[in-house]
């Protein structure tokens, strides 16, 4: 645990109030004009003195990172640390590369980073291990850099397997299924694909995966074009997949634009906010996640956890978000569980 005397002493001779209670959070999600950055607070807000455990999402402003920001804090006010969500709500690394600066600027003790390109971030993990801050992943991995530890949500081959599964089973075991995604170098969201593409491809062969369509960092109005594009080229494609949360509204658009509900399947990585309406409409039947705010709250926990010093056990039960995570010492990953498959008889009992 980093000290901060010379930031005590500084905050002392100012006078200033403001320090925040037990939990606070500095958080940047502030909605500033599309494509700009969000407000910087990561500079300006004062040293608590309280070990700061800061998170960097892939974008803020959507319901999934809004969920993680509030387990965070959840976790925070339990452990009595500080929860720092620094984000864009553009999704980009070059944006995440100036929240990371911003942060080892300030001289936090953790960062934990939703990565959507490691050949952009990876020195930024590396700087910030330099600075004496711990540097993890969650959410989104980046296997091939420093990185302390990843906070994973799920295994991301039983994420891929689980939902192929799901989409095969609905067309009946054959046809053609298209694939829309975020961007391309996501590297959650590849190695998702792979892993669905490697079980359709062993268990289900008279099933067609084509060509994976990508996006601008998930944009919800390419998901549309995409998947109408897969649709007039395909006019017999069976099965539609939204890899990433954003670009379910387009897919499922496009199917109810099309008057194909029901006869076209769509799932996809959604929370449940974001399926809640497509599978009351029976657009979707089915979307694969996990609980996202226990996984905001496993990755405040992990930095904390980490920034005092204390090594992860093998196996952890966490009341608070009523789960056994797993840790696994020789590939480095902090496990949250198995995949959350929501459906209509449960997409109601979640408020993220």
């Amino acid at each position: 645990m980093k000290k901060r005397l010379i930031g005590a002493m500084l905050a002392m001779a100012m006078a200033t109030t403001m320090l925040g209670g037990c939990g606070s959070t500095a958080s940047t999600d502030t909605a500033p004009a599309e494509g700009t950055e969000a407000t910087d607070t990561a500079d300006a807000a004062e040293d608590t003195g309280k070990i700061q455990v800061a998170f960097v999402p892939q974008l803020i402003g959507i319901p999934y990172f809004t969920a993680m920001d509030e387990g965070g804090k959840q976790a925070a006010e339990e452990l009595g640390c500080e929860w720092i969500y620094s984000g864009d709500t553009t999704a980009s690394a070059d944006l995440q590369v100036a929240q990371i600066d911003s942060l080892i600027r300030r001289g936090v003790d953790a960062i934990s980073l939703s990565v959507l390109d490691s050949s952009s971030t990876n020195p930024s993990i590396k700087k910030a291990q330099e600075a004496g801050i711990i540097a993890y992943t969650a959410d989104s991995d980046a296997p091939d850099s420093t990185r302390s530890f990843y906070v994973a949500q799920a295994d991301d081959q039983k994420l891929g397997e689980v939902l192929m599964e799901n989409l095969c089973q609905q067309i009946g075991g054959e046809g053609k299924i298209g694939i829309v995604s975020g961007g391309a170098t996501a590297t959650n969201l590849n190695a998702w694909i792979d892993a669905m593409t490697a079980y359709a491809e062993a268990n289900y062969p008279d099933v067609t995966v084509l060509d994976v369509k990508y996006t601008s960092n998930g944009s919800s109005e390419e998901a549309l074009q995409q998947a109408q594009d897969l649709m007039t080229a395909n006019p017999d494609i069976k099965g539609l997949v939204a890899v990433a949360s954003s670009c379910i509204p387009g897919v499922c658009q496009a199917v109810e634009q099309a008057g194909k509900t029901g006869e076209v399947k769509v799932i996809g990585y959604g929370s449940p906010a974001t399926v809640n309406e497509y599978i009351k409409s029976g657009v979707m039947e089915t979307s694969i996640l996990w609980d996202a705010k226990a996984l905001g709250y496993l990755t405040c926990w992990a930095g904390y956890q980490a920034a005092m010093g204390n090594e992860f056990e093998e196996s952890t039960t966490l009341d608070s978000i009523g789960t056994t995570v797993t840790y696994d010492k020789e590939t480095g990953i902090l496990l949250l569980g198995d995949p959350l498959v929501i459906t209509k008889d449960n997409v109601d009992d979640f408020d993220f």
